[in-house]
């Protein structure tokens, strides 16, 4: 209870409500599927992992001090790659419009006796999922990882020119360093790869939660936004 993990049931206070995602219907504009109507029934999202800061501060793999010493970081993903608004190909009626959000990052800091293995409220999102992702702990080290601007300083590296620099990232879920994949995410200095999920299904990837630098300091999650690795 408590513990970092990927995938399964969250551990959850009282305080924090399992987060959903609003029931909705579109309707298909373009020419192709014009007048084409589906409808989704409120669904709850998936906990792609809880870390217990604790563990990562314990761990020394935190080299750069960026996260809070103490308490819990959830990241939550519906399986849509995009909040639920309409745009020019489909018209996008939701139930609910404050759960928009086709993900949700969560920092919490309370007494850890009060955890809960939570299960969902309804049904994971149908479109993508008939049940929870795979359950498994993690535990966390430190990496060093190239840059793509580093990676090109490698002696040779200018020969192999089938190879791109974005190889030598370190591959699979991680917290911070270097996106992994051939179409990330950009990064300046400013802003930081919070957490990159291995999905691997279909055309997709990777999964990346981004964010700014001065917020993950501040421990302001409310404007880190979601980006994809897909062919």
């Amino acid at each position: 209870m408590g513990s970092s993990k990927m995938g399964g049931f969250p551990d959850l206070p009282p305080e924090i409500e399992y987060p959903t995602m609003s029931e909705y219907t579109e309707t298909w504009l373009s020419d192709f599927n014009e007048g084409k109507t589906e409808h989704y029934e409120k669904s709850a999202m998936q906990l792609v992992a809880q870390i217990n800061l604790c563990e990562l501060a314990e761990s020394g793999a935190d080299v750069e001090n960026l996260f809070a010493k103490t308490g819990m970081l959830y990241i939550f993903w519906s399986g849509e790659g995009a909040d639920l608004e309409s745009n020019k190909y489909v018209a996008t009626e939701v139930a609910e419009p404050d759960k928009k959000a086709c993900h949700k990052v969560i920092y919490w800091d309370g007494d850890m006796s009060t955890l809960k293995r939570t299960e969902p409220p309804c049904p994971y999102y149908s479109k993508y999922f008939e049940e929870c992702l795979e359950e498994y702990a993690v535990e966390f080290d430190s990496d060093s990882e190239y840059s793509r601007d580093s990676a090109y300083e490698i002696e040779g590296l200018e020969e192999a020119t089938e190879t791109a620099a974005f190889d030598f990232a370190n591959d699979g879920d991680k917290m911070l360093g270097f996106p992994k994949g051939a179409n990330v995410p950009y990064l300046d200095e400013n802003t930081v790869n919070l957490f990159q999920f291995d999905y691997n299904m279909g055309c997709l990837w990777s999964v990346y939660w981004i964010m700014k630098k001065a917020d993950l300091k501040k421990l302001d999650f409310s404007r880190v936004s979601v980006d994809f690795d897909m062919d």
